[in-house]
């Protein structure tokens, strides 16, 4: 059969994986149409497609998770073919098969193999009768059955993980370290699988505690040729979702690496695999095991673009028309190292808590080796109803410690301004000697709160504050006098001036400006001295020259009459500016739990009368598809329970209220 000739893409999927396909179709000489829902009509991809067509609906099951809308829109706008993207639709056979039945060519897998490698027991099954190992594991689907469970978890032994049937990323799993919290895991990943994926079964497997998590990169096509892309480690993770990722695999010795190519190969030839796909595994010692299976393209498949020269989005174009790969697996190799950092919107040191909010300046690192795929630019919202991501940021080198450098210094070049992120967390990773070492199994961030609690030292914050200080300064001489010399290097001299930044650490009180141009910082009830200055005022920014010690760096500093967002050598700081007088508020008063973002309650922990210690879980709400424990502040009595499950709450709604005691 003749491949099919394809002229206009739909792309059925938002944020940065839809500017992927739609960069990917236009270098095929391809149209792309975008679909956009009201929250994402100013998203920069819906702007950089070719067509874009409004989704009608308020949910995701009305929108990007309906395939009957996404069908009638491919077919309203005359597109040939239909690419899910990741997440969403993506791994549900209904979209293929809707679009088998308009006459829209689908760009992933057959529907059965999607359904076979979708559902994680039979997964399993099918790839240990291909010879791959696996480990033992039991289904759990329904009602409860509490000998059942605690007999089949005895027999694995403990520690064990319960885990989503369908679906992935991270939801829907919880780890059991003992017998005594069995059932309600069990329970807990029942309820955030059913609400991810329709479903409630989950299944148990015994635990490893802390292997590597490596993955195959597949490509299969119409002919039954199926090709490895080599690997990936993937071992850093939080909540059980990767946040750093690296091609190839290279901590992992060379004869694993190859069995496990083989095995991935295997696997994808056991259910006819046709496009692109991810065979994960866990990696014990020199012992391998099968995970799961990734009917599409993954979130981290630009390192493998990176180190292999390779367009993945180009080839599963390429194979949806039934064409043949357009090369043999000896063709295949990999050039220097790659390296992956997932920037999200969230607070990592307060469990991964997503802060969702509007994007007021981004400016992405660029140079050698640089890649960014991203969802926003400056302007953008990025909204509680999706996924944290809003980027990611990679580095290539010739080797591997060379791709961490420059992915590093990457991080701390980038500029996001109004947007609370995970890039401390980031650098904090990829500086540490553990991870440089490549001693990182998937339970490396659990174990080091230190990483989670990654900010600016005092030192670096005091200058970023003082960098804000002679902005603020040169500001003011530039108001209140009505010529100001020839732009370019000045010094700046007045009164002194008192300035006061807060930021989740604190406030920080700066005196500035007097005979000695300098800037110093309150500390202790001392003033102690930060630097001086020369400063530029730009069109949307002032250049701080600060001198500190004897060394002078480079601050670029944006100010609003409520904040300023400072960046240098050491990343970026956001200081709200304040009034000497104004309160400390960082929420809401004491004793009361409120929903740090919009949501719906899936669990009330407590009940009126009920006494809680610190740090005692209140509530259990969801957002942004995952489960967030809110906790209580400080010992008391449960004085009232405002809410329910079921209930949708909005940002600071009172949920419950603790009386001190």
């Amino acid at each position: 059969m003749a491949p099919v000739r394809l002229r206009r893409i739909l792309v059925a999927n938002r944020g940065e994986i839809a500017r992927r396909i739609v960069r990917g179709a236009h270098d095929m000489g391809l149209e792309a149409v975008a679909v956009y829902t009201s929250e994402d009509s100013a998203a920069p991809y819906v702007g950089e497609a070719d067509l874009a067509l409004h989704l009608p609906g308020r949910t995701l099951a009305e929108t990007y998770l309906n395939p009957g809308a996404l069908v009638d829109l491919a077919r309203q706008a005359e597109a040939d073919a239909l690419h899910p993207g990741y997440g969403f639709l993506s791994e549900n056979p209904i979209l293929p098969e809707a679009c088998a039945a308009a006459g829209i060519t689908w760009v992933g897998p057959t529907p059965a193999s999607m359904r076979v490698m979708g559902h994680k027991v039979r997964a399993k099954e099918t790839v240990a009768a291909a010879g791959v190992p696996v480990l033992p594991s039991v289904a759990v689907a329904g009602a409860i059955v509490a000998e059942d469970v605690e007999r089949s978890a005895a027999d694995m032994g403990f520690p064990l993980l319960v885990k989503a049937s369908a679906g992935g990323g991270g939801r829907g799993m919880r780890l059991v370290p003992r017998a005594g919290v069995l059932l309600e895991a069990v329970a807990a990943a029942q309820r955030e699988a059913s609400a991810a994926f329709g479903s409630d079964e989950v299944y148990l497997e015994r635990y490893l505690v802390s292997p590597r998590h490596v993955e195959v990169q597949i490509v299969g096509d119409a002919t039954g040729c199926v090709l490895h892309l080599f690997d990936r480690e993937c071992s850093v993770q939080r909540r059980h979702q990767k946040i750093v990722e690296e091609a190839p695999a290279a901590l992992v010795v060379m004869a694993t690496r190859e069995r496990m190519w083989h095995a991935a190969v295997a696997a994808a030839r056991a259910v006819d695999y046709q496009g692109v796909g991810t065979v994960e595994f866990l990696v014990d010692g020199d012992d391998y095991f099968f995970l799961e299976m990734n009917t599409r393209l993954q979130v981290e498949h630009g390192v493998t673009e990176l180190v292999t020269g390779l367009d993945l989005v180009g080839l599963q174009l390429v194979v949806a028309t039934g064409a043949p790969l357009p090369f043999a697996q000896e063709d295949v190799a990999v050039s220097g190292h790659a390296i992956e950092a997932r920037l999200c919107a969230e607070r990592p040191r307060e469990e991964y808590r997503p802060t969702p909010g509007t994007v007021t300046h981004v400016e992405w690192p660029h140079g050698a080796g640089l890649r960014t795929d991203a969802a926003i630019e400056s302007g953008s919202t990025v909204s509680p109803s999706f996924d944290s991501l809003v980027a990611k940021v990679m580095a290539h080198g010739a080797e591997r410690h060379t791709a961490i450098a420059r992915l590093s210094r990457a991080l701390r070049a980038l500029e996001v301004d109004g947007l609370e992120t995970n890039r401390a967390l980031l650098g904090a990773i990829l500086d540490d000697p553990v991870f440089v070492d490549g001693d990182a199994g998937i339970d490396y961030l659990d174990q080091r709160d230190d990483l989670r609690q990654a900010m600016l030292g005092d030192a670096a914050r005091h200058r970023h504050a003082a960098a804000a200080a002679f902005a603020l300064l040169h500001r003011r001489a530039g108001e209140s006098l009505v010529a100001l010399p020839a732009a370019g290097w000045r010094n700046v001299g007045m009164a002194h001036h008192v300035d006061v930044f807060s930021d989740e650490r604190g406030v920080l009180t700066l005196r500035s400006g007097g005979p000695d141009d300098a800037v110093a910082v309150l500390v202790g009830g001392e003033w102690e001295g930060v630097g001086t200055a020369r400063v530029t005022a730009g069109a949307t920014d002032h250049v701080v020259d600060l001198t500190s010690e004897g060394a002078r760096r480079r601050y670029r500093v944006r100010m609003t009459a409520q904040r300023a967002d400072v960046n240098g050598p050491e990343g970026q700081s956001s200081f709200a500016r304040r009034s000497e007088d104004d309160v400390d508020e960082r929420g809401g008063m004491a004793g009361e739990c409120r929903a740090p973002l919009p949501g719906a309650i899936a669990k009330v922990l407590v009940a009126v009368g009920d006494a809680v210690g610190e740090g005692a879980g209140l509530v259990v709400l969801e957002a942004m598809k995952m489960e967030h424990t809110l906790r209580s502040g400080g010992t008391g009595v449960v004085g009232q329970v405002l809410c329910a499950p079921g209930d949708q709450v909005d940002v600071g709604d009172i949920l419950v209220v603790v009386e001190p005691t």
